[in-house]
């Protein structure tokens, strides 16, 4: 991308509360000024290898490719909503640490058992989660969820060791690398607290240690092809 990203001054934001825990949850439709810029910059050297690439220690079944220096400059000038909205009103610094064009490509018989469960990125409670999806909706959305056998909804620090020794249990009594699947509604371990739909230019953020996963529909075929995959762009937005 050579020219500036904007937000767009009429873009809509519906803010929400979700689960037993009340999880705030921000939907910021029509987000993006550039939106066709973006999915254009997605497309650029598709073929290169500086292009999209897999990485052994990130857990996300797809590739990725950092996004534009100036994307992050975007995400900034929603300091004030994400303020307001996640209760970070004595936060003047917000730092964007990992930005990144995502596809989903894994195929169903390649998932690891924790790439079938939802996932919590960090137990921080300083650290949001942004997803801007850049595809249409039949690709899929974004679902919060709730461990049953808990009932933890959000994986602090102090419920960190618990939650990991049970549901490493559970996955085991569970056999699931013997029926892989995404997971996209309730399951024996897991009740569905609420599911994001995707939609052109529809920015998705909530904390980062929230039990969430990626309503990934592995029907539409799992391309590679920014222009064809299940393309968003991926952030984390921590506050100082």
């Amino acid at each position: 991308m050579t020219s500036a990203t904007f937000l767009n001054p009429a873009m809509k934001v519906t803010r929400l509360v979700v689960g037993n825990e009340r999880i705030p949850v921000l939907v910021i439709d029509d987000l993006s000024l550039n939106y066709n810029e973006l999915i254009a910059c997605a497309c650029e050297n598709v073929n290169h290898s500086s292009a999209f690439t897999a990485s052994n220690g990130d857990l996300y079944p797809g590739v990725r490719k950092p996004s534009p220096a100036n994307y992050s400059e975007q995400l900034k000038e929603l300091l004030p909503i994400l303020k307001s909205s996640f209760n970070f009103i004595d936060s003047n610094d917000m730092k964007v640490v990992f930005s990144a064009f995502s596809i989903a490509t894994t195929p169903v018989t390649k998932l690891r058992p924790i790439q079938m469960l939802p996932h919590f990125d960090t137990p921080s409670v300083n650290q949001l989660a942004a997803v801007h999806f850049l595809c249409a909706k039949a690709y899929g959305g974004t679902s919060l969820y709730r461990h049953k056998a808990s009932g933890f909804e959000r994986i602090t620090q102090q419920r960190l060791a618990p939650y990991r020794a049970m549901i490493k249990q559970q996955a085991i009594a569970q056999r699931l690398h013997e029926r892989p699947s995404y997971i996209s509604s309730d399951t024996t371990l897991f009740e569905q607290i609420a599911s994001l739909e995707a939609k052109p230019n529809r920015l998705i953020v909530y904390p980062s240690n929230a039990l969430h996963s990626g309503n990934i529909n592995p029907d539409l075929g799992l391309s590679s092809n920014p222009s064809t995959g299940r393309l968003t762009i991926s952030s984390f937005l921590a506050f100082g």
